[in-house]
């Protein structure tokens, strides 16, 4: 029976309510961690799937080239690309109406302003550069240190424990937030689209 309860109950603590600024209340259900990861995942294969294309064009373009100073030009256009895609991509998915990414459509989630108001742009551009600390500049710092030689432990040590701060950090607080959507004023919700009833004849 106790067993039984618990989806109930983290169903319970994750429903909020949200003021809009006409002072209309909207009850609310925060995106559940696997769901955020899920979709972050999903993102994610976006991503590399969009940096695989980038790749094949470009080196393309430095094959057909040849010339030292281009293929050191397109290198930099890789790197640039590379970080306009994991970057754009969620501020100009996030900016769009449905506030979302492919991955969070595709769970059914949404990002809102906490106070009820209209998603700003600053507070989208806040959140998703704010990933860059808490994901891909540990991550990549991670790798740097494995592919060097004479690694040195203690700061593999310290890259790994500031990524597993930022990446369970959701996990300790009541409303599932990442650090960037504490600066941002935003909430994650779990708010899948709604399927008509009976067509009305």
């Amino acid at each position: 029976m106790a067993e039984a309860a618990l989806p109930d109950e983290a169903d319970e603590r994750a429903q909020r309510v949200l003021v809009t600024p006409e002072g209309v209340p909207l009850n609310l259900r925060l995106a559940m961690a696997g769901q955020r990861v899920s979709a972050f995942l999903l993102d994610l294969v976006v991503m590399v799937g969009s940096m695989i294309l980038l790749t094949i064009l470009l080196l393309i373009a430095a094959f057909s080239t040849g010339r030292e100073f281009a293929v050191n030009f397109i290198a930099v256009l890789w790197l640039l690309g590379f970080f306009f895609i994991r970057n754009g991509y969620f501020i100009l998915l996030e900016l769009g109406p449905r506030a979302a990414t492919v991955g969070k459509r595709a769970m059914g989630l949404r990002v809102v302003a906490r106070n009820g108001g209209q998603l700003t742009a600053d507070a989208v551009i806040a959140r998703n550069l704010m990933r860059e600390l808490e994901f891909f500049l540990p991550l990549s710092f991670l790798g740097i240190e494995a592919v060097e030689s004479g690694v040195e432990s203690a700061a593999w040590i310290f890259g790994a424990l500031w990524a597993g701060f930022f990446l369970f950090f959701p996990l300790f607080n009541r409303d599932r937030m990442r650090i960037g959507d504490i600066l941002a004023g935003t909430w994650v919700i779990h708010a899948p689209k709604r399927s008509l009833g009976i067509d009305l004849l």
